[in-house]
């Protein structure tokens, strides 16, 4: 327990002090370009996901990442990118992960105010 509470008192310090757990479209497109090491994890309802996504990121609702992070599907090495629509449920999810160690932050804005606004790349499950 004494690690967890480290976690969230790090993770409400960060807030105070404006380190927001975002990210922007921009920049996130720079490092996937660059190669960078990260997960992205989409958690948006899987037909939106299917329909468009942003290339690399992995699929999970958001009430599967429990069993993800109990599964060790991502690690605490690499930064996890959470991608939903707006950016709000993200942000909760990337409260869970950084409270529970993980390096975690949420595209600003999500796919429909962040990265589809921004008029950055998607790929479909199926390019027909």
């Amino acid at each position: 327990m004494t690690k967890l509470n480290a976690e969230l008192t790090k993770y409400f310090d960060d807030l105070k002090n404006d380190h927001t757990n975002l990210i922007s479209s921009e920049i996130l497109s720079e490092k996937i370009e660059a190669k960078e090491d990260m997960f992205l994890l989409d958690i948006r309802r899987k037909e939106d996901y299917d329909k468009e996504h942003i290339e690399g990121a992995f699929h999970a609702e958001w009430n599967e990442v429990g069993e993800f992070i109990e599964d060790d599907v991502f690690t605490k090495d690499e930064p996890v990118v959470v991608i939903c629509y707006t950016g709000q449920t993200a942000g909760q999810i990337v409260g869970v992960l950084k409270s529970t160690g993980y390096n975690a932050c949420s595209l600003k804005g999500g796919m429909l105010n962040g990265w589809l606004k921004d008029a950055m790349p998607v790929k479909a499950s199926c390019d027909t």
